[in-house]
């Protein structure tokens, strides 16, 4: 994704973030932030519409953002806006929330699973992939009873496969090139 708009936009950000040693406090808000964006699409067509005026949409995010954000964060949000790219704001997100993780030497996990882990097991896991990646984990947690049982990991476009409908799925295979 090197060269390309989103980031582009997420490294220029995070370079003016270690200058003003604000990574961490931009870091959350843009999470925070992303999460908004997600669930209010109409905010979204807002500000991407072309009929509506600049400072229209400048005072809507003033209304909606200034008092909740950084004056970096603000002032991204705006330039952002300003510049016509918001339908790529949730991208420019992601890739600065992977360089924070890089920076910080981060691995984001996700575990699916049929049941929610123990509190016991989550730390058995989190210690265990620390101590194999050497990074810290940040684990969470998804829900999915189609796989059966066992555990599905996922992490930086990566899957490990360890549930019993995998395992299912893999032996029926072998069954039918044995059969046909």
């Amino acid at each position: 994704m090197k060269g390309s708009l989103e980031a582009n936009y997420a490294e220029a950000l995070f370079e003016l973030c270690k200058e003003r040693d604000s990574l961490d406090e931009v870091h959350s808000e843009l999470l925070w932030l992303n999460e908004i964006i997600e669930n209010n699409s109409e905010l979204v067509k807002f500000l991407n519409a072309p009929m509506i005026e600049p400072i229209d949409k400048k005072n809507v995010l003033k209304n909606v953002f200034e008092n909740e954000l950084s004056k970096t964060s603000f002032d991204f949000l705006c330039v952002v806006s300003d510049k016509k790219r918001i339908k790529y704001i949730s991208k420019i997100i992601e890739r600065f929330n992977d360089l924070y993780n890089d920076e910080n030497n981060i691995l984001e996990v996700t575990a699916i699973t049929t049941l929610p882990l123990s509190a016991a097991l989550r730390e058995k896991l989190i210690k265990k992939l620390e101590s194999v990646s050497k990074k810290t984990i940040v684990l969470s947690e998804k829900i999915d009873k189609s796989i059966i049982g066992g555990i599905v990991l996922e992490y930086n476009n990566t899957q490990i496969q360890g549930s019993i409908k995998h395992r299912l799925d893999e032996l029926r295979d072998r069954i039918n090139s044995v059969i046909a």
